[in-house]
């Protein structure tokens, strides 16, 4: 069997989730385009120019309080998701057992969904921060295990 093949079951799951996280990822990014245009609420002169409102092109602005929480999430998402991928795709190297990965797998994306929705819904700390805690820790027990194995 393959480690890094579909008949692998970490693999099979890691790659799912993995998938399952990057498309959340965009989704958030398509979600903040949607909002911008809604909103009317642009960042640069060349977004703004086609959009009149009265007889006035919109000016650039970045004081939506809204927009700005979306963005950050999805900041937020990057800055977590890339690292879940890249150590997790070393941790299905490690060959760990399959229900223990995919246990892993599944915490993290859940504390990933609950983090964003705590974010863009302004939930009350420290909702945000146990979800985000919550993800670090999962990538570091992963990590754990790479160098862990590393060193035999």
């Amino acid at each position: 069997m393959e480690i890094l093949g579909f008949d692998n079951p970490v693999f099979a799951q890691f790659a799912f989730y993995s998938t399952v996280l990057i498309l959340k990822t965009i989704g958030l990014a398509l979600l903040i385009i949607r909002s911008r245009i809604k909103r009317k609420v642009f960042a640069f002169p060349e977004d703004c120019s086609q959009i009149i409102v009265g007889k006035h092109h919109l000016k650039p602005t970045s004081d939506d309080a809204y927009i700005e929480r979306l963005r950050r999430c999805h900041l937020n998402n990057l800055e977590n998701v890339f690292p879940f991928v890249t150590v997790g795709l070393l941790y299905v190297l490690t060959e760990p057992e399959a229900s223990t990965a995919a246990l892993y797998f599944r915490i993290f994306l859940l504390s990933r969904v609950v983090y964003d929705i705590a974010f863009i819904r302004a939930l009350p700390q420290p909702s945000r921060t146990f979800s985000y805690l919550t993800g670090v820790i999962i990538i570091c027990i992963m990590a754990w295990s790479v160098l862990q194995k590393g060193t035999l």
